[in-house]
């Protein structure tokens, strides 16, 4: 153990300081204690503060000092609990500046005293024969040569155990020298004469001990702002002195007495009338307060129940819309599925319909024509327009342009246009007004309306493949062999669109991307059946 001593000796050091402060943590637990606010300068504001020697049977009292005033004169009969309020606001300072809670409501304030002088209780001594007055006044001397601005001095009784008239003006001396200093004092005293002394000084409070007039006991409520009333002639009366002689002893005040006793008891029953409104206002607020609270949770939750229906509603009416899209858009796209087949068929019978006029009138040419005019005469200047005979092919067919310096000339025959040398043509001498038969008109007009590609860029897919059918018929109409439909790049949505239509389509014999030259992967070439 002696090789450990040092460690031992440190531990147990620090397990001293561990227990005081548990036990003083199991101490503030007792009295229900608060830790206090500690201010920079010499003041208190203590709440509800209670002895801790008394508990439970103590009375809770406020006390404040050393902010609005600095010196408080405290009144009152006795056992009334002015020399207990006078004890708590010492010990009340000593337990904050020990480090101890505080048995007092929360926020309590307590400054920084440097010293605590105090003159309590009767230090009547025979040994060294001093009377009562003579020991309270060897305290007080002490107290006055070292009382400063940081110093609390609790004064008990001041001035008591002589001449009533030369004890009120030596205890009011007394606490004007403490106030010049600007010592924080408290002092109980009966002399009605201290109570003007602080109506009469600034930053000078009067205070009394509550005293209830009916049950003639005291309530040992502190009352700061109200002076006390020493209550003899009401307590001799109720205890059963004759009527009479509370009435002579009145007679011996005088008028100034008699009128600072009645403006005081006028005072304290307005304060008592002013104190009820005070509690009953406080009341009112609590109430009002907690109704406020009560209804702003109301509030709130209406608030949240509402934002909740909303936010369903909300939800529902998203759902129902996307649902209501969704079948607008599969009614579209069968709308337009169900157009698109009757269109095509629409325009497969105009097609029909128009072979079978062509073929009619081709007929009807044929038998116009004689037969002498097939094997016509080698024609010399022809114009564009008229109708000539192939030979070589056995077929008519429509000049579309002169014949040029090399004699050749272009014609049309059906839906293919060839150059043919003059020579192997043969003038037809009849043709119907005009210079042309109605077969080469209907074919040279379609052959010239009809463009070789389709742009179908900045169309949806579906507007397009329309635009793709109708005009694949007109081309086939047309006897045109090849043509191009430009879909553009983009995304490719649109050319996958146009190949999956063109695949297997009756008028298309193959399809292809455009070539360099062609407008690459934006063009598609089709080569009409």
């Amino acid at each position: 153990m002696a090789g450990n001593a040092d460690d031992m000796l440190i531990s147990l050091d620090a397990l001293g300081k561990l227990d005081f402060i548990m036990a003083k943590a199991r101490y503030s637990e007792k009295l229900n204690a608060w830790a206090p606010v500690f201010e920079g300068k010499a003041c208190m504001n203590i709440r509800q503060g209670r002895h801790p020697l008394l508990q439970k049977a103590a009375v809770p009292v406020n006390l404040r000092l050393g902010e609005e005033f600095d010196t408080l004169v405290v009144t009152g009969p006795n056992t009334g609990g002015k020399t207990v309020a006078l004890k708590t606001a010492g010990i009340m300072v000593l337990m904050a500046q020990s480090g101890l809670h505080l048995p007092a409501e929360e926020g309590s304030k307590i400054g920084m005293f440097r010293q605590v002088f105090t003159d309590i209780g009767d230090e009547q001594s025979i040994e060294q024969s001093l009377s009562t007055f003579s020991s309270h006044m060897v305290n007080i001397v002490e107290i006055i040569g070292k009382a400063g601005r940081e110093s609390l001095v609790l004064l008990d009784e001041l001035g008591a155990g002589t001449d009533p008239t030369e004890g009120a003006a030596l205890a009011q001396s007394i606490l004007e020298k403490l106030h010049s200093v600007g010592a924080k004092t408290i002092a109980t005293t009966h002399y009605s004469e201290l109570k003007n002394f602080a109506y009469t000084r600034e930053r000078v409070e009067n205070a009394s001990v509550e005293f209830d007039a009916v049950t003639l006991r005291p309530t040992y409520r502190l009352l700061i702002g109200r002076p006390g009333r020493s209550n003899a002639f009401e307590t001799a009366s109720k205890l059963g002195l004759p009527e009479e002689l509370v009435l002579r002893a009145r007679e011996f005040l005088t008028v100034e007495q008699i009128n600072v006793e009645e403006l005081m008891h006028n005072l304290e029953k307005a304060q008592q009338e002013a104190d009820a409104n005070r509690a009953e206002a406080v009341e009112l607020a609590e109430d009002a307060r907690l109704l406020k609270e009560k209804y702003e949770k109301m509030e709130f939750e209406l608030a949240q129940k509402r934002e909740s229906i909303l936010a369903k509603a909300g939800d529902e009416a998203r759902v129902l819309v996307k649902t209501a899209r969704l079948e607008a858009e599969s009614t579209i796209k069968e709308l337009r599925v169900k157009l698109a087949k009757e269109a095509a068929q629409v325009r497969e019978n105009a097609i029909q319909e128009a072979r079978e006029k062509l073929t009619t009138l081709q007929k009807k040419v044929n038998k116009a024509v004689p037969e002498k005019a097939i094997a016509g005469k080698v024609p010399g200047i022809l114009r564009s327009g008229e109708e000539v005979y192939l030979p070589k092919f056995n077929q008519h067919g429509v000049v579309l342009a002169p014949s040029g310096p090399e004699g050749e000339v272009q014609v049309q025959v059906g839906i293919i246009k060839i150059n043919v040398p003059l020579k192997e043509l043969r003038r037809v001498e009849k043709t119907r007004p005009g210079g042309q038969s109605e077969t080469a008109k209907v074919a040279l007009n379609k052959a010239q309306e009809i463009s070789f590609e389709l742009d179908l860029r900045g169309l949806y897919a579906e507007d397009a493949l329309l635009e793709v059918e109708k005009y694949l018929d007109d081309a086939f109409l047309a006897g045109l062999a090849k043509v191009r439909l430009i879909h553009g790049k983009g995304t490719g949505a649109l050319r996958m669109a146009v190949h999956k239509h063109l695949s297997g389509h009756r008028r298309v014999k193959s399809f292809r991307l455009g070539e360099q030259g062609e407008g690459g992967f934006g063009v598609t070439v089709v080569d009409l059946a």
